[in-house]
């Protein structure tokens, strides 16, 4: 693989006051083996997502051994409720003459 220096390619086209090519004054670098380190950072992140549910999947499987089921915890819901009651009305002063 051989480098090219996008540096000179841009020098020289400023010198002769010529337009630069947009792959030379870019910043990221692109090709094969920037594919492939997304490739390998996307399925690491993958992996690692998926061992850290895999771990704490079991805890979302155990169920409360009183969570309310019985008549007695529901009963209490069951009774109507009773009427609220109703605010005492305001006392009105009359405006000062």
């Amino acid at each position: 693989m051989t480098h090219q220096d996008p540096h000179s390619h841009s020098a020289d086209a400023v010198e002769h006051h010529a337009p630069i090519e947009a792959q030379y004054v870019r910043q990221g670098r692109g090709g094969v083996r920037i594919l492939w380190l997304l490739i390998v950072s996307a399925g690491a992140a993958a992996v690692l997502l998926l061992g850290m549910w895999l771990l704490s999947n079991s805890g979302f499987q155990t169920v409360n051994a009183d969570a309310g089921g019985t008549r007695e915890d529901s009963a209490a819901f069951d009774a109507p409720s009773a009427a609220p009651t109703p605010a005492p009305a305001a006392t009105a002063n009359p405006p000062a003459t």
